[in-house]
């Protein structure tokens, strides 16, 4: 007596219907919470940068006394009472190399940086003769330099003064982490930087960003922040933001920066950070200006 044949039975059309509608839900759901964890990874990434670029320049800042660095100034930026000529060095980058090629084929061509004035690797340095990039040896590496949600840059020429830089006609950048002082040039850099602060000083009481999140326009002297400062606002507007505060295209969109503090600790910041950090007296507990109300013109916002 044979055994009777088994027959599988399959999946009806409203059955697979169900199962593809439940799979599709699923994805609904599961999409926007892995997006916000890579977000969230990579604001934390950035913080962690911050962190420890505040370290490397604590570091310094113990070897020469509390201050943090300060590039020397040309013989031309020779008026005490203000910080200038910060930008001479390709930016921010003159803090960490002297011969910044970045992309470009050679120092006499392409979207370079400060390569000297000769374009002499072996002779690149600074106004007083020193080849030595100030950063070197208190950081490990470049790659804290670039943060994880920076997808685009502007090149705004190797030497950019106040005022110079124009975001409708700049050129489009992707950064790239640096792996050689060659690479650190302003487009591979996530951040800027205000040159002219102290660990410790009396005349601001409360610890002062100094390091953090760049924006895609030409963050030199009072144009940070687009126009910010009183700059060129046109930047602001070109770039679908509001002067004082960031733009959609920058790290974190337009919901603020990371911050590295004069005291070690980085923190997110939000709104209006020009008016935040060089706000007058009283109008703001981060402000350098609390106590003298001039003492943002004694430094200098570079990118």
């Amino acid at each position: 007596m044979s055994c009777p044949t088994r027959r599988s039975r399959a999946f009806t059309l409203i059955e697979l219907l169900v199962v593809i509608a439940i799979i599709a839900i699923l994805v609904g759901v599961l999409l926007p919470a892995l997006s916000k964890a890579r977000t969230a990874s990579r604001l934390s990434k950035c913080l962690a940068n911050s962190q420890q670029m505040a370290t490397a320049m604590t570091t310094y800042a113990n070897s020469y006394k509390d201050w943090f660095p300060v590039m020397p100034r040309p013989a031309s930026f020779n008026n005490p009472n203000f910080l200038d000529g910060q930008y001479v060095y390709g930016g921010v980058a003159g803090l960490f190399s002297l011969f910044q090629l970045g992309d470009a084929p050679g120092p006499g061509s392409g979207d370079r940086g400060y390569v000297g004035l000769t374009g002499n690797p072996d002779t690149a340095a600074y106004a007083n003769g020193n080849r030595t990039p100030l950063m070197d040896g208190f950081l490990d590496g470049f790659g804290s330099l670039v943060c994880p949600s920076d997808k685009e840059d502007r090149y705004y020429g190797a030497l950019v003064p106040p005022g110079a830089g124009n975001y409708a006609t700049a050129t489009l950048k992707q950064p790239r982490a640096p792996q050689t002082q060659e690479d650190v040039i302003s487009y591979n850099i996530s951040y800027l930087y205000i040159a002219g602060l102290r660990t410790d000083e009396s005349a601001i009481p409360n610890p002062t960003p100094f390091w953090g999140d760049e924006t895609d326009g030409p963050d030199v002297s009072v144009d940070a922040w687009y126009g910010g400062g009183g700059g060129n606002s046109a930047n602001a507007t070109a770039a679908g933001a509001v002067p004082g505060f960031y733009g959609p295209s920058d790290n974190h969109g337009k919901d603020g920066g990371n911050f590295a503090f004069t005291d070690g600790h980085a923190a997110f910041q939000r709104g209006n950070l020009q008016n935040t950090f060089f706000s007058t007296a009283d109008t703001s507990a981060l402000s350098i200006n609390v106590i003298q109300s001039n003492r943002s013109q004694r430094v200098q916002t570079i990118d």
